[in-house]
């Protein structure tokens, strides 16, 4: 008979089993840990060789702006510059930003001539600053700019500044002396008054009190200058003789002569743009001032009549005048803004294909236009083709009866401004329904610069109903509708929508 296993004997087998199972416990661990190290070890190498990859992938394919030419990327540099607003911040903040950017992008700025061509001479420049310019912009033409002089303290400063561009007028391309006082304007003219500017094809002088006719600007000084303008703050009486001048806009404050300002565009016959703005005194005569180049005449004068009356431009194609600001009174008296503008003128403007009447003002009490305002300005010019007007002339223009607009027998594109949003201009649609009834092949019809002051309906309503309107009559635009709710119209129609939302 066997013996059973005493309680000593189990007890030993257990703890025997027991130190087995640590054993291969503590195996399987260390072989964990070793698995884990091993896997760390393979995903950071698998990193590295993905890094390498993708490094390799760059300079293998690089990204489109490193793939730019650097003409392309030059070109783009140059754009973004000009784009920057201030002008001097551009010049001097946002290059130095840009060439930040990368090794590459630092290159094209320090080699590209075009990007150094742009001097401003204000406070805020230093002199290193305007010699970096001068030099890295080599032979390349310089456009000068001169403004926000005002504090005497100043002063050295800005001699030492212009002093450093004085010695390369010779390059100067374009001048623009703006927003200074009158020290720094009498200052200005004393520095550059004898200096020759064999290249400079443009000055614009504004905010600046200049009264004498500044010898820089006449053909002896600067031979190329074709663009020239005056804005407020001017008191030049007469244009300097500058024979090759093509552009020229003068600003005429109240005292300023009229008569001795538009005598001395005689000489100018290569004259061919022309604006005039401001008040003015003491016109010339009628039909006394021939310009045979003039094509485009802009004039924002309180009263444009006087000017109109005094030129005689055989060659004009382009003319924009504002109703101004004549006396109400008068002219409801004797007739309307514009009748009293353009009356007496008939055919003088029939060279004229593009017309632009526009309001300077906001006097709500001026009246809106008349059958005698509508056929003044038609009689004037009756080889419009293209015309840009303010919506009060609608109910005139397309009257029912006589219509001043059929004196417009090529008109190919009408452009009308002001329109209050919600109305639909029956009166026009009229006439264009009767236009193709003649077998007339419609042209574009534009509406902008919506008026939304006592507007009977903003929801967009009532735009559909005008395009079912005038839908086979015109090709009709709408730029910058303020809405305050979803469109939908027809696809299938050639409307163009430009829509501004309320807000």
């Amino acid at each position: 008979m066997s013996r059973l296993p005493s309680s000593s004997d189990a007890v030993a087998n257990v703890s025997g089993e027991l130190a087995a199972a640590r054993a291969e416990l503590t195996r399987l661990q260390n072989r964990e840990r070793e698995l884990i190290e091993e896997i760390r070890s393979v995903r950071t190498a698998a990193n590295a060789e993905m890094d390498r990859i993708n490094s390799l992938l760059k300079r293998r394919h690089p990204g489109p702006i490193t793939r730019l030419p650097p003409s392309v990327l030059s070109d783009i540099i140059y754009r973004t510059i000009c784009n920057t607003h201030p002008e001097s911040d551009a010049h001097r903040c946002t290059k130095r930003e840009l060439a930040g950017v990368s090794r590459r992008w630092r290159h094209a700025i320090l080699n590209c001539p075009q990007l150094w061509t742009t001097i401003v001479i204000e406070p805020s420049w230093s002199s290193p600053l305007v010699m970096a310019h001068v030099k890295r912009s080599g032979a390349c033409p310089l456009d000068i700019t001169i403004t926000k002089w005002s504090s005497v303290n100043h002063t050295p400063q800005f001699q030492q500044l212009l002093g450093l561009l004085v010695t390369c007028g010779y390059r100067w391309r374009s001048l623009d002396i703006r927003k200074n006082s009158g020290p720094f304007a009498t200052l200005i003219l004393e520095s550059i008054q004898y200096m020759m500017f064999p290249a400079m094809k443009r000055v614009e002088i504004s905010e600046t009190q200049i009264s004498d006719c500044p010898l820089f600007l006449t053909s002896h000084y600067a031979p190329a200058l074709e663009y020239m303008t005056l804005s407020k703050g001017n008191s030049i009486n007469q244009i300097p003789n500058t024979t090759g001048l093509r552009s020229l806009g003068v600003h005429l404050a109240d005292d300023m002569s009229g008569s001795l300002l538009l005598s001395s565009l005689l000489p100018l016959q290569q004259l061919s743009e022309l604006v005039l703005s401001g008040t003015g005194t003491e016109w010339p005569e009628a039909d006394s001032i021939h310009l045979p180049a003039l094509t485009s005449l802009t004039l924002i004068l309180s009263n444009p009549r006087p000017a109109l009356a005094a030129l005689t431009t055989p060659s004009l194609v382009y003319l924009g005048c504002s109703r101004g600001v004549l006396n109400t009174r008068f002219v409801r008296a004797r007739s309307g803004y514009w009748a009293h503008i353009f009356q007496d003128f008939p055919n003088k403007f029939a060279t004229v294909r593009r017309l632009r009447l526009f309001d300077t003002t906001s006097d709500s009490s001026i009246p809106p236009a008349d059958a005698a305002d509508a056929q003044a300005v038609c009689t004037a010019c009756p080889g419009v083709r293209q015309a840009e007007l303010p919506a009060d002339v609608i109910s005139s223009l397309f009257a029912k009866d006589d219509t001043p607009a059929d004196h417009w027998k090529d008109l190919k594109e009408l452009t009308i401004k002001g329109l209050t949003v919600g109305k639909i201009p029956r009166i026009l649609t009229r006439w264009l329904t009767k236009r193709k009834s003649n077998r007339k092949s419609p042209f574009k019809v534009t509406f902008c610069e919506f008026n939304t002051t006592g507007s009977p309906d903003a929801s967009g309503c009532w735009m559909a109903s005008l395009d079912k309107l005038l839908y086979g009559h015109c090709v009709l635009e709408l730029k910058d509708v303020p809405l305050k709710a979803t469109l939908n119209l027809d696809s299938s129609r050639a409307l163009v929508v430009r829509v501004r939302m309320a807000v």
